[in-house]
């Protein structure tokens, strides 16, 4: 594995530092819903995705470091450089996890699914997150 330089022009340094002071890169977990982050041709568009945590438990710190962190940090760093960059991602409520947690709990797997989606949305919303969406493998436009 070889290590790409980067070389940081002065526009890019002072976007970061504006950036940073402005708190513009620390947007709440809705943004997209405000704003779309669409691709602009002749810009650097960026997209970001990060795994689907299953909707079968409460995340904990484990799961925001091996799932959506390294993302996330990504996606800051390329808004930083003033790069149009959209981060996605969501929970995956199919599968054989979310029927056992449905039958451990005694509720149908939609309960299951919109019970834990609220949690998982609620702690990276607390964790300052930066999706642009955070969605569901259950919704009709992802179906």
């Amino acid at each position: 594995m070889s290590l790409t330089t980067v070389e940081v022009d002065e526009f890019e340094l002072m976007n970061a530092k504006n950036s940073w002071i402005s708190k513009s890169c620390l947007k709440d977990i809705n943004r997209v819903e405000c704003h779309p982050v669409l691709p602009v041709k002749g810009e650097k568009n960026v997209l970001v995705t990060s795994a689907l945590p299953y909707v079968n438990n409460v995340p904990h710190l484990g799961n925001i470091i091996g799932c959506v962190l390294s993302a996330d940090v990504f996606a800051r760093y390329c808004r930083l450089r003033g790069w149009n960059t959209l981060y996605i991602s969501g929970t995956d409520e199919y599968g054989t996890a979310t029927e056992t947690k449905a039958l451990e709990e005694k509720l149908t797997p939609q309960q299951i699914c919109d019970k834990y989606f609220k949690i998982h949305s609620e702690i990276y919303t607390w964790f300052n997150i930066s999706f642009d969406h955070f969605g569901r493998t259950t919704s009709p436009k992802q179906t």
